[in-house]
């Protein structure tokens, strides 16, 4: 049996540009809690977002929401090289994060696994051969934290010795408000991570414990600078079009 049951129209359609209230009450809600001002749910495509990812482990944001309160989702993959150098920090968080494998192949996290970061924890490539041919081994980890309503919220990245554990460097930073660009924020944490690492590279790099020389952290490898300074030269390219724009007129 079919049953035909005809849907009532509206009694005139919405101005081309322009919302229909039916389509879209107000407040708009969002899993029956009220949508924050000037912000609208979004959805991408984790995979496809990686096309134009910066490196080894940089964290990508997926929406631009970063502010205060805001749950922040960033995608980061990692990827077999030959000759792959030792990527391994420690990193604090006062909020721990959210970690989803979205997919992995010879990855120490397996597809679909879920887990809440401790506070402070290991970071590296999660691959269990990181110097195999290029790409044959990869993971794909969706990372997520809990921006505050207000700061300080701290981070530290933190180097251990590779013979005896002792810490031989750390450096901390409140990542709550980030750079205050105009037009594009970013997300805070990537531009400390390339500012701590190229500090450690400057610095002795020896434990103070057991005299221990460390090796140099493969910075460039990351992609860290390169996101920051990005993020500065799409801002300043927005002003300079904006100022020649104005002296046009």
């Amino acid at each position: 049996m079919v049953i035909a049951v005809e849907t009532p129209r509206p009694t005139s359609a919405p101005e081309v540009g322009t919302r229909s209230t039916e389509a879209w009450p107000k407040p708009r809600m969002w899993f029956g809690k009220p949508v924050s001002p000037g912000k609208v749910p979004l959805k991408t495509n984790v995979f496809e977002s990686m096309v134009d990812h910066q490196g080894m482990l940089q964290q990508k944001p997926l929406f631009p929401y970063m502010g205060p309160g805001d749950i922040v989702p960033a995608a980061a993959l990692s990827h077999s090289i030959p000759g792959m150098p030792r990527v391994q920090f420690f990193h604090y968080n006062d909020i721990q994060e959210v970690v989803l494998c979205m997919a992995s192949q010879d990855g120490l996290i397996a597809t679909g696994q879920l887990y809440l970061q401790q506070g402070t924890h290991g970071v590296n490539t999660f691959l269990k051969r990181p110097q195999a041919p290029t790409a044959n081994c990869y993971q794909l980890a969706l990372i997520s934290i809990r921006m505050k309503t207000e700061g300080p919220q701290m981070e530290g990245f933190i180097i251990r010795c590779l013979k005896c554990n002792e810490v031989v460097y750390r450096m901390d930073r409140d990542i709550f408000s980030g750079p205050d660009h105009p037009h594009y924020r970013e997300l805070a944490n990537i531009r400390f991570y390339a500012d701590a690492a190229e500090d450690f590279n400057d610095s002795e790099r020896v434990c103070p414990n057991c005299g221990t020389s460390q090796p140099e952290f493969p910075v460039e490898l990351m992609g860290w600078r390169r996101y920051a300074q990005y993020a500065d030269l799409a801002n300043r390219a927005r002003m300079d079009i904006a100022a020649a724009a104005a002296t046009a007129t």
